[in-house]
């Protein structure tokens, strides 16, 4: 009776046992699955913003809008088809064609070179930041799609999930660029400067537009500019592909 009563409580206690443990597992399960979900979820607006960054940098008609507006020929005495051949080579120079950022420009009829040591330095700076920006975005693409495959394939969920990740990364894409537009359309003075404090351990782009090219170029207005240009598209790439989402949600919620 008493060995029947032992085999009885250890029989209990082995399936109590095999219970909790596939209660921990399954929680174990639904955690990893979470951390997937939203490193996918914040994984599209870093895409976003870096995908739309590549597309300024390398955008000539950028440059010479801003050459318009702030009459850069007119403040530096450099043609217009001069200052559309040196923003060309500032492209190819941040996109590793180029191997120096100097160039030779033709002004009043004489040929000189463009940048001083201290712009060089400078330039060379913001070719890294630039590189890195090229490989966080290709991270961050990787990234995406490796958690789109881990949740349809190891966790199996349904499409419905994976879009509204892409509907919640719209959102957070949103929400975070209307505050950094709102700091920048009411002080960007002091967003610039922050910036550049972070981004840059010298002091080389600390640049004086007496005797510096690089700074008469590219003054403030134009960075301002390309700033607010660069939120408005990345808003307008989440509101998108947010609208696309909360569209396929709502249509497959009617036909239910």
């Amino acid at each position: 009776m008493r060995l029947r009563k032992s085999k009885n409580f250890l029989l209990t206690i082995w399936v109590y046992t095999g219970y909790y443990r596939l209660w921990f597992l399954n929680s174990e399960m639904k955690i990893v699955q979470s951390i997937v979900y939203w490193l996918f979820v914040f994984c599209l607006p870093v895409m976003l913003i870096t995908s739309t960054l590549c597309c300024e940098v390398n955008e000539l008609r950028l440059y010479e809008y801003g050459f318009d507006k702030y009459e850069i020929s007119e403040a530096t005495g450099i043609d217009k088809l001069e200052l559309k051949r040196v923003a060309q080579h500032l492209i190819d120079y941040f996109s590793l064609r180029a191997d120096s950022a100097q160039i030779t420009v033709l002004k009043k009829g004489q040929e000189f070179s463009l940048f001083n040591e201290r712009e060089l330095v400078h330039l060379e700076d913001v070719r890294g930041l630039i590189q890195l920006d090229y490989w966080v975005q290709r991270g961050a693409l990787l990234l995406l799609i490796i958690c789109v495959l881990v949740l349809f394939f190891s966790f199996k969920v349904g499409w419905r999930i994976v879009v509204q990740g892409l509907l919640w990364g719209s959102l957070v894409t949103v929400g975070l660029m209307a505050v950094l537009a709102l700091w920048a359309l009411f002080g960007f003075e002091r967003f610039f400067l922050l910036f550049h404090l972070v981004s840059f351990s010298n002091e080389y782009w600390l640049l004086d537009p007496a005797k510096d090219y690089l700074i008469r170029l590219f003054p403030e207005g134009f960075f301002y500019d390309a700033a607010l240009f660069g939120f408005g598209a990345v808003i307008l790439e989440a509101v998108i592909l947010g609208g696309i989402a909360f569209g396929i949600l709502r249509l497959k919620g009617q036909r239910k």
